[in-house]
């Protein structure tokens, strides 16, 4: 069950992606960050309502409160990071650098969750994970590999998705402890709010709600599906990451997979080009996410 829900938020993840690409063209990243959260927010509310869940919102530990908190504002720095990258350069260069977020990501849960990640230390679970994290590793070098010489575009992308990716490693961690004892579309909720209150804060310092009437309606109508998508890959990824004894790594490896779907629609919609390296350093790419993914079903 596990596999399936995370498998579902794959599938978000990458019309996410995609979305907020075609969204973000003429709009300052930071306005659409703050947007797109605010959607998320209406959509994980009506879920709790549905569920009933939003009513055990006062039985919220302090520890709820404070993983949730820095996983919101983790993932609210994360996204700026992330859009601004979208922004500046092409989705099939910043998509690997963000899934590359899992080598840290694996590392920080073998420390902090050893027995789930681990298996209780078995050596060859141990093993699997290395080779899975060196293979994505080498798959997102060659998939960043340097552009020819005759190619002139700024690679300040490069800072911002390796920014992002460093918050969204911590995301995950986070999230995990934070869930404990709650609902997973409860705690989506109140994250989400700290994300939204986060981004906002941003945009009201920066002035950079300005310029809004000028908006066109097929960034209106995109970015707001992008929250929807986002909103639907949060709910199945922590609903996932919320079960009991289940293998966190794994779940995190499956929302990775989301990685095939946003290259395809890159060079279907955005029209994106992939040379050799680009396609080899997919194929490794994919290669080590699939390796945990079998080890830990």
């Amino acid at each position: 069950m596990w596999f399936v829900i995370a498998s579902l938020g794959a599938v978000f993840t990458s019309l996410t992606t995609i979305f907020a690409k075609i969204g973000i063209k003429d709009v300052n990243s930071d306005f659409a960050t703050a947007y797109r959260t605010l959607v998320v927010i209406i959509c994980s509310l009506a879920l709790c309502l549905i569920s009933g869940s939003i009513y055990a919102l006062p039985q919220l530990s302090c520890a709820n409160l404070l993983f949730l908190s820095l996983s919101g504002i983790a993932t609210g720095c994360s996204w700026l990071c992330y859009y601004k990258a979208l922004k500046l350069g092409d989705v099939n260069k910043v998509a690997p650098i963000d899934k590359s977020a899992f080598i840290l990501t694996s590392i920080l849960f073998v420390i902090f969750f050893f027995d789930d990640t681990t298996n209780n230390g078995n050596p060859l679970t141990i093993g699997m994970l290395a080779l899975s994290v060196t293979l994505i590793a080498c798959g997102t070098f060659l998939m960043i590999a340097k552009k020819q010489p005759s190619e002139t575009k700024s690679r300040s992308w490069l800072v911002f998705a390796l920014l992002s990716a460093v918050f969204a490693a911590i995301v995950s961690l986070f999230v995990k402890m934070g869930l404990k004892g709650i609902p997973s579309d409860l705690g989506t909720f109140v994250r989400t709010v700290i994300v939204f209150v986060f981004a906002s804060t941003i945009v009201i310092v920066k002035k950079e709600y300005k310029g809004i009437a000028g908006i066109s309606k097929k960034s209106w109508l995109f970015l707001t599906i992008s929250g929807v998508a986002t909103g639907g890959a949060w709910l199945c990824e922590y609903a996932a990451l919320g079960m009991e004894e289940v293998n966190p790594v794994a779940v995190s490896s499956v929302g990775k997979l989301s990685i095939l779907l946003t290259m395809a629609f890159s060079a279907l919609i955005l029209k994106e080009k992939f040379g050799k390296k680009s396609l080899l350093g997919l194929a490794l790419l994919t290669a080590g996410i699939v390796v945990i993914i079998i080890f830990s079903l």
